[in-house]
Order: C-alpha cells, then sequence, then structure tokens
C-alpha cells in the first residue's frame, strides 16, 4: 500500500516516469482513479498555497499599519518641535482638560479627556452596563433590589435580540 502511495504523489508532483503510463492506460478504472486524485490533489495543494499566501499578507500588512504609525508618530514629533511653548500651552488650555466630561445627560465623568460623540447605530446595545440606582449613597443603606429577576418577557425579547444580531453578522 504504501508504495502505491508513494507512485500517486509522484504522479501527482510529475515525478513519475512517462514510461510507466502505459500500464494505467489498459486499466480504465485505475486511470481514472488516478486522475481523479490528481484533480483531488491539486485542489487541495492550491488551498494550501492560498492560505500560506493569505498568512503571508496578513504578517505584511500587520508590518505595513506598525511601519504607518512610527512614520506618522516621526512626524509628528519634527511637528511638535516647532511649536512654541506659549502656543503649545494655549492649545492645551483650550482643550479643557480639567472640565469633567458628561457620559449621558446629568451623568458627569471624569476629567481629563475629549468628548467624541458617535452615531447610536455604530454599536447598538439595548441593555445598559451600567446598572444606576437612585437615592442615598450611604454605606449603611442596603442595595436596591433589582427587577425582573424572574426571566419574563424581557429575558425572552432580550435572548430573540441577541439571536438576530447573530444572525445578521
Amino acid at each position: 500500500m504504501h508504495v502505491g502511495a508513494m507512485s500517486l504523489w509522484e504522479i501527482a508532483l510529475g515525478m513519475y516516469p512517462t514510461s510507466h503510463f502505459d500500464q494505467f492506460n489498459e486499466e480504465p478504472f485505475v486511470m481514472i482513479a488516478i486522475w481523479c486524485f490528481n484533480i483531488i490533489t491539486a485542489v487541495f495543494l492550491l488551498n494550501l498555497l492560498i492560505a500560506q499566501l493569505n498568512g503571508a499578507y496578513a504578517a505584511v500588512y500587520d508590518d505595513m499599519v506598525g511601519y504607518a504609525r512610527l512614520n506618522r508618530a516621526a512626524v509628528i514629533v519634527t511637528t511638535l518641535e516647532q511649536v512654541s511653548e506659549k502656543r503649545w500651552a494655549r492649545f492645551i488650555q483650550a482643550q479643557k482638560f480639567e472640565e469633567r466630561l458628561e457620559f449621558n445627560e446629568g451623568d458627569i465623568g471624569l476629567p481629563g479627556g475629549l468628548q467624541l460623540t458617535e452615531p447610536s447605530n455604530a454599536n447598538p446595545t439595548t441593555v445598559d452596563a451600567i446598572r444606576r440606582f437612585g437615592g442615598s449613597t450611604s454605606r449603611t443603606v442596603p442595595w436596591p433590589e433589582e427587577e425582573n429577576l424572574d426571566g419574563g418577557d424581557d429575558d425572552k425579547f432580550e435572548r430573540l435580540e441577541k439571536l438576530i444580531v447573530r444572525a445578521t453578522k
């Protein structure tokens, strides 16, 4: 069996002596099996080549992105060297880093950042990850009881919505 497998690989790779093909012409079933093996082997090897090229492209692309970032950083550094101290201080003051950022209406967050808004359909979320409770913030007051722990209709709709989101991706 191992000699036959080696012969099939030699045929697929073009290393088998052509003088031996006359023996295969006498047996049509063997010739059909050899051609099927050659086709399957060619498809498999082409898929393997495509996978190798795809992996190499991904690695080159990652390197390209890294070099582009380094180049961009070098441009920024050389540009910042030309900015005067007075102008830089005025720029920092105009950014208002000492003011707190507003997450939502009435939800004041941390200072020291830039607030950017995005379209509401860019990252849809139906369940707020931050749980907010009204009332006193005293440590002696117990946490409020959570609602909808019975797994009612809200839970069913939530599962249905997650299923729809997964199906549309």
